[in-house]
């Protein structure tokens, strides 16, 4: 994953389940706009499971910050 993919929210890390879960999630595409290294602190099988923590511009105009990575799934790539 790098910044100018096209994504989505995975359930890869957390499972939805119930009424509460919102199937438009997961259809609703973003842009990662930036990626960054987790907080040192977490532990080391965290840091591999989250990945980079990722900001996300979602196509209804929000910017979701400090997303993990483990938790997306890239819809296409860009060519570099």
């Amino acid at each position: 994953m790098k910044v100018g993919d096209i994504v989505r929210q995975s359930d890869a890390l957390v499972k939805f389940k119930g009424r509460h879960y919102n199937k438009k999630r997961r259809a609703t595409l973003g842009t990662v706009v930036k990626m960054s290294s987790p907080d040192p602190r977490i532990g080391k099988k965290w840091r591999k499971q989250l990945g980079f923590l990722v900001d996300v511009l979602w196509s209804t105009g929000k910017l979701s910050t400090n997303f993990a990575e483990g938790n997306l799934e890239v819809v296409e790539g860009i060519e570099e």
